[in-house]
């Protein structure tokens, strides 16, 4: 792969911030011996100098398509990075503890463009999975609220029919008891009715002989109703909120 020198030195003595950086021994690719160097990882790209202060780097190691293992060399705390492939080269680190050797290795496996890219699939995969799960769980609860209205729907279509049943007896035992009244009595008692609902009462002149329009109210007025009750008393809480600010006001400036 050829880079641009130029280009390179520039971006590792920009001011972006490094991934990581710190001392480590590299050992050389014909001198066998360790060199200790200071790396600075930005990215995918690891410079390294000769000494810390150095503007420009000496070097810089591409973490693509490569691996981080440990070295086969037991001394000290080292590690290498590996290139696949014939004629590919190998650099060899050592750090100086443990943990220092642990960090720079789990560092630098996530730094290539691969592991990203695999990082952000899976990221997709259970977003996408949760989506699923979130929509599954939203059709379901519409289920359970369904059926569960049903429920209620039946429930209450059961209670009026035993209402009507009651208010068929009723009617029975009046009508037999008032046999004796005036027709236009008996024609007004024949007539079926629920003792439930004021303007189908079979007393119409408790009620000053007015017949009263017969309305069900749906259940979007009934919303209406119970909405403007609220308002109406969060409105008049509101005002009292604010009358007691303003006698603590006054009591404190007075």
């Amino acid at each position: 792969m050829k880079l641009n020198e130029k280009s390179l030195s520039r971006y590792a003595s920009s001011g972006a911030p490094p991934d990581k950086e710190g001392f480590l021994h590299k050992r050389g690719d014909f001198n066998r011996g360790y060199q200790k160097r200071w790396f600075v990882l930005k990215g995918n790209l690891l410079f390294y100098y000769e000494r810390r202060n150095d503007k420009d780097p000496i070097g810089v190691i591409v973490l693509e398509g490569c691996t981080i293992e440990l070295s086969d060399h037991s001394d000290g705390f080292t590690f290498m990075i590996h290139f696949p492939g014939s004629g590919s080269r190998t650099y060899v680190m050592s750090a100086d503890t443990q943990e220092d050797m642990e960090e720079w290795m789990k560092v630098l496996s996530c730094a290539s463009y691969d592991y990203m890219k695999v990082c952000v699939n899976e990221l997709k995969t259970q977003l996408q999975d949760l989506d699923a799960t979130g929509n599954k769980a939203l059709i379901q609860n519409a289920l359970s609220d369904q059926n569960s209205f049903k429920k209620n729907l039946a429930g209450t279509s059961r209670n009026t029919n035993a209402s009507s049943g009651a208010s068929r007896s009723m009617n029975a035992s009046y009508n037999s008891g008032m046999s004796s009244s005036s027709s236009s009595h008996s024609s007004s008692s024949n007539r079926r009715h629920n003792p439930f609902n004021l303007e189908d009462s079979f007393d119409q002149e408790y009620f000053g002989g007015h017949e009263t329009e017969k309305h069900a109210r749906t259940f979007q007025e009934m919303h209406e109703e119970f909405r403007a009750q609220i308002k109406e008393i969060t409105s008049d809480w509101l005002k009292q909120q604010m009358h007691c600010a303003v006698a603590r006001q006054q009591v404190m400036t007075s």
